[in-house]
């Protein structure tokens, strides 16, 4: 699509299309169409029934940076529903906006001290799909936080095991920081493939972002 087709589709009366002009703009990086963007999600914040929709504006606003929505997420991440996909999408966001760089985890350190279900988990996504390279000391510290989080209080069967995010991002990390780490996750992923698959990928240094 194009940049002019992926507008129309913004402002399209379907959910569906509009969904999907959300999520090209947000892997396009069309930064044009940001304030746009941004007013499209207001608008979609009047239909609770179209949370899907919401989800995909809120991760594209975060892909595009875009710091006038800060408040907005604040507002979510705060709320911190433990199981809830917009605040899932919104923990992503959240940390795409607050970090000064992709050295910087402050912020998801900042979100695992008090996060329920949905924040860890969206939290730590950035890690692995954006190919964040904190310094060692923030890496001991998420690795410290994180070991155990297959048993949050918020867990129940059927949800992804949280650690997914960060067991990518330690493909790029020091082995000597990490391998046990991972080796923990494969050990405890209890039959969830995802985790073992980026955990195993991890360990010969391989990134691997699937979910």
């Amino acid at each position: 699509m194009s940049t002019e087709e992926i507008q129309c589709k913004l402002h399209s009366t379907k959910s569906a299309e509009r969904r999907r002009a959300a999520k090209e703009i947000g892997k396009l990086k069309i930064h044009e169409l940001a304030d746009e963007l941004y007013s499209a999600y207001l608008n979609e914040l009047n239909d609770k029934r179209t949370w899907e929709t919401q989800v995909e504006m809120i991760l594209a606003l975060g892909q595009l940076n875009y710091k006038n929505a800060i408040n907005d997420i604040n507002k979510i991440v705060k709320a911190n529903a433990p199981h809830d996909m917009i605040t899932y999408a919104a923990a992503q966001t959240y940390v795409r906006l607050q970090r000064q760089s992709l050295e910087d985890a402050s912020p998801i350190l900042e979100l695992l001290a008090f996060g329920g279900l949905s924040i860890v988990d969206g939290c730590l996504n950035p890690l692995g799909y954006d190919i964040m390279q904190p310094p060692a000391y923030q890496i001991k510290e998420l690795i410290t936080l994180t070991w155990n989080l297959h048993k949050h209080k918020d867990y129940e069967s059927g949800y992804g095991d949280p650690r997914y995010g960060i067991a990518a991002a330690c493909a790029g990390w020091d082995k000597n920081l990490t391998q046990h780490f991972l080796e923990h996750c494969i050990e405890t992923a209890d039959g969830y493939t995802p985790l073992i698959y980026v955990s195993e990928n991890s360990l010969k240094g391989k990134y691997v972002t699937l979910r």
